[in-house]
Formats: C-alpha cells, sequence, structure tokens
C-alpha cells in the first residue's frame, strides 16, 4: 500500500496542550497551477515554472477550528495540499541542501475567493485578497519528515463535516513541482 497522510477532519475538535507547530510561522509560500488537470480546469496554461504566491501567517489555523469565508466572498474554493514544514532557518538555500531544511509535512488547505481572485487577475494584480484573509489556510497536525520516506509519492484524501466519501483524493505524484528537490 502506498503511503497516506490522513486527510483534515474540518470538523474534529483540536485540543492543543503545546504551542502549535505553526505558531512562529511568518509566512505560507506556495505554488499555483501545480497540478495538469487544475490548471486545464481553470482554463489556465500549464506551467513550465514555479508559479508562487503567499499567504500571511493569520491565514493559519488548525484542523477543526472555525473559520471565516473571505469578506464578501460570492464563490469560495478549497484544495488539498500538501504542506512541506520548513524545520530551521533557510535563506538563500541551494537545491542539493533544500531537503535537510525539512521539519515535516502537513496537509493544508488552500481557500480561494475565485470572484476576487478572477477580478485579480483580470486587473494584472496579485492575487493576495483573493487568497490570503484570516482563517484561508486550515493545517493537520505535522508529520515529521523522518516519518515521510518520499514525499512525492502520498497520497492524501480530505472529508468535510463528517462526509461518508473524500471530497477531494489525490496524490502528490501527479504535481507538477514536487516536494522532493
Amino acid at each position: 500500500a502506498r503511503p497516506t497522510l490522513a486527510g483534515l477532519a474540518l470538523t474534529s475538535s483540536l485540543r492543543v496542550r503545546r504551542m502549535a507547530w505553526w505558531s512562529r510561522t511568518r509566512v505560507v509560500y506556495a505554488i499555483g497551477r501545480n497540478y495538469v488537470a487544475h490548471a486545464h480546469e481553470l482554463n489556465n496554461p500549464v506551467p513550465k515554472a514555479p508559479f508562487w504566491f503567499i499567504k500571511p501567517a493569520s491565514s493559519i489555523i488548525g484542523s477543526g477550528t472555525p473559520h471565516q469565508l473571505a469578506p464578501g466572498a460570492t464563490d469560495t474554493h478549497h484544495e488539498l495540499e500538501l504542506g512541506v514544514v520548513i524545520g530551521r532557518r533557510a535563506t538563500r538555500v541551494k537545491a542539493a541542501d533544500a531537503m535537510a531544511h525539512v521539519g515535516g509535512y502537513c496537509l493544508a488547505l488552500d481557500m480561494t475567493d475565485r470572484g476576487a481572485q478572477d477580478a485579480a487577475k483580470k486587473a494584472g494584480k496579485p492575487w493576495a485578497a483573493a487568497k490570503g484573509w484570516d482563517t484561508s489556510c486550515p493545517v493537520s497536525e505535522m508529520v515529521p519528515a523522518a516519518a515521510v520516506a518520499d514525499p512525492s509519492s502520498l497520497d492524501m484524501w480530505l472529508r468535510v463535516n463528517g462526509e461518508a466519501a473524500p471530497r477531494q483524493s489525490g496524490s502528490t505524484g501527479l504535481m507538477i513541482f514536487g516536494a522532493r528537490l
């Protein structure tokens, strides 16, 4: 059987007795359009190089914590993502040394206000307002890097509000730009 990171249980109760692993996060760096099928779904070209965007630290909440929709949102989507947790200071790290900085992995829910994103794209503006409102990035507990043999071969799934069938499932093997350098 392939390794699996358990899906976010958005209705579970998160009881944190210690400081949450993400409490010292300064920013979330994300790669957009990282799956061929998703790029096609949104009528976007498949990127030839990583397309970066950011979310502020205030966007992160633990799985099971109530979240809010973006102010004025009319069409909010969510995408299940693999979160790569940088475990130690990393500035201008060479690709060959990058994996030594990975502290672990989590599941992250990238919530997007599609209406605001479409307006920003048409105006040539950044997506910050469409991706980075408070609570727009629920995350699971972190799995230590040593417990994940190959982050490019993980199955992930998402169940929402106790649904029996996963609302979203996929494999990190389908990412255009993988987690292993």
